[in-house]
């Protein structure tokens, strides 16, 4: 009976120890909750406690971390999206005051008083002054139109040289989550680093908002991690992929490989990633190669818009005469290295590797009859010279073919044509002999540069011509007017008229406010391609700032939602404190208990 008795008093105190095992590790589980209800990431810990079998007291199951895994992707999912906003957000601000016309000091104000001066001209033709004004006005349009893209595409750098510092960030994190994975991994699944599971998720967020990820996890709380695009960034412990740039530039428009960016594409492990979307990666090449600088980027569609002021502007003073009329005019653009390419073969994109400086209005000229006026003073412009010229001509061919032109009586060298030593196109007329244009159907002297406003191959280096600035006296802002002589064909010129006082080119370039042309496929004014993308801008800008908005509101309502399910309740925390202090006590009470129990045994038998 004695030897009974002494077996039930071990079994007291062996269920009693634990008791006060499981209480003490649980209490100790409390108190890291408590000390880390305000680590970022860090996941309420939990003990599950079950009873040990034959009655004989409890056993810890596990400590667990509270999770809900469905909310963990969701969070890994909008890290990516908030890091792409994020990004782009900062651009597109710099990109706003670029467009900004708040002040009134934005292109659509200059190209305004440009169309004001137009209107000067228009009443006094004769004054230098108004036509000082003009050309000022003309030369402020080009070197704002060119400020802004020197600026817009002057964010191009440092938003590559931030994909560059990412690049390295990114490695270094993916690094960094392989080595602790390791750890983890190596403790194996029934002893889990709990802090260091919380430590890794908190780190795989932070690599998501940089690029676009999805993680699935693996046996032994192992991790594989993958770009959105499915291709692994990493393989448990065993490997850490590499971003790195590649030697190949990125397609500006993926239909057409010639026309290339400036900035080298991304690989991943040495293999070209073709896109990458989401994450500040994401947003920062999507700022670079579709907001600035792609196929319709705002600085491609700042391009367009410089193309067809240049042109339209150009296309008017190509047929207006100055007050003097002239005897020889030089293009304002260089003719290019291909003087013996047919012209519809010339390559006119200034961007393309394969331009070879070629005037690029000549993307813009047609089969057509270049028509000049020429005589010895302005009452006797009786030499009509008509030149016939096709796109399939080279350019050496359409200076053969102006020096090759007779007049309407067949007589030839009235007019002349020759490539300067700076490689520009000169015509003049004979000795003695004044000219004007009288038409141009093909728009060729519109692509030389003959009279016209505007130089420059492109927003970047948009100028006024030089021969107006040297000499205002040259700008065009009258007309000559034909005179239809023959009475057997009323259809032909005889002769022309030309009054000094003629304001019909400065009306032109008035007008040109209201005149409608098509960029892209959209028709409307200058001024109004000009709010449109300014004001598809703002819309961008504007779409930006909400989707940041919902995202965040749907980002703090994840992890509302996380907290109430992994985040630390004070109070829970507090109460648990009070009940397993309590059992803790009373394990110990049985401890006591059961030695008393046992001195007395030892007592009755001594």
């Amino acid at each position: 009976m004695g030897v009974q008795f002494s077996m039930s008093v071990n079994n007291i105190l062996n269920t009693s120890q634990s008791g006060i095992y499981a209480s003490q590790t649980t209490l100790q589980t409390i108190s890291h909750n408590i000390a880390n209800a305000n680590t970022t990431g860090y996941s309420r810990q939990k003990v599950t406690q079950v009873n040990a079998p034959m009655g004989l007291g409890v056993q810890i199951r596990d400590i667990s971390r509270q999770l809900d895994h469905l909310l963990d992707r969701r969070q890994e999912l909008g890290m990516s999206e908030t890091g792409s906003l994020d990004a782009k957000s900062r651009f597109l601000e710099q990109m706003e005051n670029i467009f900004n016309e708040s002040a009134g000091e934005g292109l659509n104000s200059r190209l305004g008083d440009l169309f004001t001066a137009a209107d000067y001209l228009v009443d006094n033709p004769t004054n230098p002054v108004n036509r000082e004004e003009f050309i000022t006005r003309g030369q402020s349009v080009a070197n704002y139109i060119q400020k802004m893209d020197t600026t817009l595409t002057g964010l191009l750098t440092p938003v590559d040289k931030e994909v560059d510092v990412l690049l390295d960030d990114i490695n270094a994190r993916l690094k960094a989550v392989r080595d602790i994975s390791a750890v983890i991994t190596g403790r194996g699944g029934s002893d889990a680093p709990l802090d260091l599971l919380d430590q890794r998720r908190q780190m795989v967020l932070e690599l998501g908002k940089l690029v676009n990820i999805q993680t699935l996890d693996m046996p032994n709380n192992g991790m594989q991690i993958m770009m959105g695009g499915g291709q692994g960034l990493l393989a448990d412990s065993v490997h850490a992929a590499t971003l790195a740039r590649s030697t190949v530039k990125n397609a500006l428009d993926p239909t057409d490989p010639s026309k290339t960016t400036d900035f080298k594409g991304i690989t991943l492990d040495g293999r070209d990633v073709l896109r990458i979307q989401g994450g500040e990666l994401g947003g920062l090449i999507e700022v670079r190669d579709t907001l600035i600088n792609g196929k319709n980027g705002f600085a491609t569609q700042l391009q367009d818009l410089a193309d067809e002021i240049r042109f339209q502007f150009n296309l008017i003073g190509s047929t207006t005469v100055g007050q003097n009329m002239n005897t020889s005019q030089t293009g304002a653009f260089a003719l290019g290295t291909s003087l013996q390419t047919p012209i519809n073969a010339l390559v006119t994109d200034a961007t393309s590797p394969l331009y070879s400086g070629a005037p690029v209005d000549f993307s813009r000229s047609q089969d057509g009859e270049m028509v000049f006026a020429v005589g010895k003073d302005a009452n006797h412009l009786d030499h009509i010279v008509r030149i016939s010229v096709t796109r399939s001509m080279t350019i050496q061919d359409v200076v053969d073919a102006i020096n090759n032109a007779t007049d309407q009586d067949g007589n030839t060298g009235y007019m002349s044509a020759s490539v300067t030593t700076d490689n520009h196109l000169r015509i003049q007329s004979a000795t003695g002999q004044y000219y004007g244009t009288l038409s141009d159907s093909s728009n060729m002297l519109t692509a030389f540069g003959m009279g016209v406003l505007f130089s420059g191959t492109a927003a970047r280096d948009m100028g006024v011509n030089p021969a107006l600035i040297d000499d205002s006296n040259t700008l065009g802002v009258g007309r000559m007017v034909a005179v239809y002589g023959d009475p057997n064909d009323p259809t032909r010129i005889t002769s022309a008229t030309f009054d000094d006082g003629d304001n019909l080119g400065a009306l032109a370039y008035s007008r040109l406010r209201d005149v409608k042309v098509l960029i892209g496929n959209q028709t409307a004014t200058l001024t109004g391609h000009y709010a449109a993308v300014s004001g598809a801008l703002g819309a961008v800008i504007n779409q930006n700032k909400e989707s940041m908005s919902a995202q965040q509101a749907a980002q703090d309502f994840l992890e509302t939602l996380r907290q109430s399910t992994s985040g630390v309740s004070m109070e829970e925390e507090l109460t648990d404190l009070l009940r397993y202090q309590r059992t803790f006590q009373g394990c110990s009470k049985m401890v006591t208990t059961a030695d008393q129990m046992m001195q007395t045994i030892i007592n009755m038998v001594g």
